[in-house]
């Protein structure tokens, strides 16, 4: 017997989902089309920019008390956006603007152009991020870089 994994668990078609609309949301704007967004691990670290959809946790709760036994599916989704540039001090500030500049264009999306990403949840919002706020010692004779880890909360009702 083969199930829809749809009705154990949202948080595939979720990630695939919003992978998928940010590479085309970048792909089809002038001042993005070059950042390299990923499922997964990037391949390469050439790019200078890199979203990376990264780790997905869930957790669910009984939603109805009912013979498909529904749950309520909370998905946490880490995404991590990392912006490199060759220079001193000044790239560092360069590269911190160019990274939440990425984040707010993917937290308005989620928030505002496609609330249901794809349709695969009910909502999904940018609920926490974290920086170092610096390059790490040992890649400062390269250049600097500035990477941010967003958390994006989706909630979707589980049922089947």
């Amino acid at each position: 017997m083969s199930l829809d994994l749809t009705q154990a668990t949202a948080a595939l078609e979720f990630k695939k989902a919003f992978c998928s609309a940010i590479k085309a949301l970048f792909a089809d704007d002038q001042e993005t089309r070059h950042v390299y967004v990923v499922y997964g691990q990037p391949a390469n670290y050439e790019p200078e920019d890199i979203v990376s959809f990264g780790r997905i946790t869930t957790g669910q709760e009984t939603a109805t008390l009912s013979t498909n036994r529904s749950r309520e599916e909370t998905l946490t989704l880490e995404v991590t956006i990392s912006c490199f540039m060759g220079g001193n001090e000044d790239a560092e500030i360069a590269t911190a603007e160019r990274a939440y500049d990425l984040l707010r264009r993917i937290e308005h999306f989620a928030r505002m152009d496609d609330t249901t990403i794809g349709g695969t949840v009910r909502t999904c919002l940018l609920t926490s991020h974290e920086s170092e706020g610096a390059t790490p010692e040992e890649l400062l004779d390269q250049g600097r870089v500035t990477e941010v880890i967003a958390t994006f909360t989706a909630k979707t009702r589980i049922q089947g």
